[in-house]
């Protein structure tokens, strides 16, 4: 084999197969990665999200809250640490929200980039979608993380999310396009979002 080769070798088990990375695994007695993940993104570490991506054996990008609860050791921790001040986390409270506004307020089928939205971090926003996170996906009250972006008056931010491919045609669980939501909270002021939204419906 000669000195081409080697390197060949060598850029693609480094590279490709990511060989020379130590990976993060699950172990007794730690929080997941699924629980460190997702407090890295509510703290909006940047660093520490991209290593808990890159050396995870999983596809922890596209997480979600349930996920994440699921694990025994969630009970072991100060559950205010993992979730907003302020939210609901009972299921029968967030059915009762379930066709209203107020949405924010239960956890329930968020992803990593709902939470992402919610920080206002376009950075963490942009990690998160150049590893893949699926930015159309909905949460218990089939909110997308535009539908929270448009709720929360992220202007900016759903612009960018409409960017790289959100749907504004896509419905919550009321049956209302991220426009219809908008125009409930009154008149859109932003003329080039009204313009993205309207263009795709």
């Amino acid at each position: 084999m000669d000195a081409f080769q080697d390197k060949e070798k060598f850029i693609q088990a480094k590279y490709v197969q990511k060989s020379l990375i130590i990976r993060e695994e699950d172990i007794p007695g730690n929080p997941s990665v699924s629980i460190r993940i997702w407090l890295a993104v509510q703290a909006m570490d940047v660093r520490e999200v991209y290593r808990l991506i890159v050396t995870s054996n999983s596809n922890v990008v596209n997480t979600k809250y349930d996920d994440m609860v699921s694990h025994a050791d969630a009970k072991a921790l100060d559950f205010e640490c993992i979730t907003l001040e302020g939210h609901e986390q009972d299921p029968e409270s967030c059915l009762t929200i379930k066709q209203t506004n107020e949405t924010e307020k239960c956890f329930h089928g968020w992803s990593l980039l709902h939470l992402a939205c919610n920080t206002e971090s376009a950075l963490m926003v942009e990690l998160l979608l150049q590893f893949g996170v699926d930015v159309n996906m909905h949460d218990y009250h089939g909110r997308t993380p535009l539908h929270h972006c448009i709720a929360g008056g992220k202007n900016s931010l759903a612009k960018f999310l409409l960017r790289r491919g959100a749907r504004p045609s896509a419905k919550d669980a009321g049956g209302l396009t991220v426009l219809e939501r908008a125009m409930e909270m009154g008149a859109i002021t932003d003329e080039e979002l009204f313009i993205m939204l309207a263009e795709h419906q």
